[in-house]
């Protein structure tokens, strides 16, 4: 029977060889296929220019959650703020075509990406953060009804003619969840230095944001942590906390990964209201709890990967 079963999964190895087209850019097996032919696929066409492109940016950070709602893109937007004032040059790749914020987030809604002989020009935030995002192509009343080809066209687009130029950062916000959208990411930068899970203190959260930890993982990109957004409420008058969400489902959801817990950020009233009028949170209220845990995040995250840069 042993016999058996062990045929049947040759033949079954064969077949699935044989009817490989070898455009490994478009397989949704991807991450789990250990042909050697799949590596050719990086220096054809626009992967080829992608990755020189993205070699002049030291440090590419992904930021991930499982569920939309928990405020990963207003972490990314006050992570890219809080390493701009340690000096750092960062840019913002919004990869979630369909709900692109960022550019609001950081006062620049209504400019709109430009073109010169270099390529695609980012548009300069406060802070002289980057930012790419379809929020600056699109009007705000239009609806992409994209597929997996055009979708995968704009990652190509955003990631081989544009301009950046040297960089410290790139973060990447990805949408919610495991969709070809943040696979296509994992697969054109594969030298990713790593994601940063976001999660909020529900269960359910945590359930769904696992996910999209151990799509890191079957991609081989390194987790740095997780941070639990959310994580209670501080009074801005009394200072006081209640944890209005409960607390501690991000210790959880790291020790299930296997990971690091970068920290907690508290809700504050004033953090969606500054987002609102497109101010960052941690340029307004440096000295606020939720300020406070996001640059020590951000300069955790430094010193790790400035470390590991060091070494190598």
């Amino acid at each position: 029977m042993d016999q058996q079963a062990s045929k049947a999964r040759e033949i079954l190895a064969i077949n699935v060889d044989l009817s490989c087209d070898h455009r490994c850019e478009l397989c949704e097996k991807f991450f789990n296929c250990t042909s050697s032919i799949k590596m050719e696929m990086y220096e054809r066409g626009r992967m080829a220019r992608a990755r020189e492109v993205i070699s002049r940016i030291k440090h590419k950070v992904a930021i991930v959650s499982g569920k939309g709602g928990v405020g990963k893109s207003i972490v990314t937007a006050n992570l890219a703020v809080s390493l701009a004032l340690m000096g750092k040059k960062v840019s913002i790749l919004d990869q979630d075509f369909d709900g692109a914020s960022i550019p609001r987030m950081l006062g620049m809604e209504g400019k709109r990406l430009t073109i010169n002989d270099e390529g695609i020009v980012p548009i300069e935030g406060p802070y002289g953060i980057q930012v790419i995002s379809m929020g600056s192509v699109t009007k705000a009343e239009e609806v992409l009804t994209w597929y997996h080809i055009m979708r995968r066209g704009a990652t190509e687009e955003f990631l081989s003619h544009v301009a950046y130029g040297d960089r410290d950062y790139l973060l990447i916000d990805l949408p919610p969840g495991t969709s070809s959208d943040s696979m296509n990411i994992m697969q054109y930068i594969p030298q990713l230095d790593g994601a940063i899970v976001i999660t909020i203190p529900s269960s359910v959260s945590q359930n769904v944001a696992k996910k999209a930890g151990l799509l890191c993982n079957k991609a081989k990109v390194n987790v740095f942590g997780v941070i639990e957004n959310m994580s209670g409420y501080v009074c801005p008058h009394c200072g006081k906390k209640s944890n209005i969400l409960s607390s501690g489902g991000g210790v959880k959801l790291a020790k299930d990964l296997g990971v690091p817990f970068l920290g907690k950020i508290p809700l504050d009233a004033r953090l969606s209201s500054l987002t609102d009028k497109g101010k960052p949170f941690v340029g307004a209220y440096p000295k606020g709890v939720a300020s406070i845990s996001l640059r020590r995040i951000a300069a955790k995250l430094d010193r790790e990967l400035e470390s590991k840069n060091h070494l190598s």
